[in-house]
């Protein structure tokens, strides 16, 4: 009985040794192939984020614009100039990256000043009419351009932070992070700004109406 036993015992641990010594691994290569991985990532989403920089650059600029017709039917000459300097700056295409955030804020603020403006619901002068009529079309065809850049902004913003969190090797993940900082800027901030341009455009087309201002154009287009 005893050496029966033994027997068996001697063949369950041959052949477990013997399964193990010939077993083959799921993926001989996963080892190399995830640091190469880690190393590499995905290099499709720094075309994508080059094109919405420049998406975003060319509708804030047109935005920008309409602002410095409506500053100057504000008769604030000034303060048309000074967005002038803004979207010439944004169309040059050089250092966009840095000049599409202070775009951003620019425009943030530029659209509340204005719509103080239009809330107070005051009457036009004849000068300011034609300003504003020169305006009207311009302001709300750049804001609708932009809203349609909401959701390639949030999901731009979604892929690269889903980028970021495959990456294992900490110092990839710091250059990852700053070579998408544009984009993930633009994710975070101009779905929020769009938010404010459509209330503006809004705000604009009343008080236009309010001064008797054709806005039949203005009002079909889709914000």
């Amino acid at each position: 009985m005893k050496t029966k036993t033994l027997i068996f015992t001697f063949m369950l641990v041959f052949s477990t040794a013997t399964f193990a010594q010939f077993k083959i691994p799921k993926n001989p290569m996963g080892s190399m192939m995830g640091a190469e991985e880690e190393q590499e990532p995905a290099g499709d989403i720094t075309q994508i984020q080059a094109r919405l920089v420049n998406d975003v650059a060319d509708a804030l600029s047109e935005v920008i614009e309409a602002q410095a017709l409506i500053a100057e039917a504000q008769g604030n000459a000034e303060k048309a100039a000074s967005l002038r300097v803004t979207s010439d700056t944004l169309k040059g295409g050089e250092n966009r990256d840095e000049a599409i955030q202070g775009a951003v804020q620019t425009v943030k603020e530029t659209a509340e000043e204005q719509q103080a403006v239009f809330s107070a619901s005051e009457d036009m002068s004849d000068d300011s009419k034609a300003l504003y009529a020169k305006a009207l079309v311009p302001y709300v065809k750049s804001v609708a351009k932009t809203a349609k850049l909401r959701d390639p902004a949030m999901d731009f913003l979604k892929e690269a932070q889903n980028e970021i969190k495959s990456i294992r090797n900490p110092m990839q993940i710091s250059k990852m992070q700053g070579s998408l900082s544009t984009g993930m800027f633009i994710g975070q901030n101009v779905p929020v700004l769009i938010g404010s341009l459509v209330k503006s455009s809004t705000d604009l087309l009343s008080f236009a109406k309010s001064n008797d201002l054709d806005t039949s154009e203005a009002s079909s287009m889709e914000l």
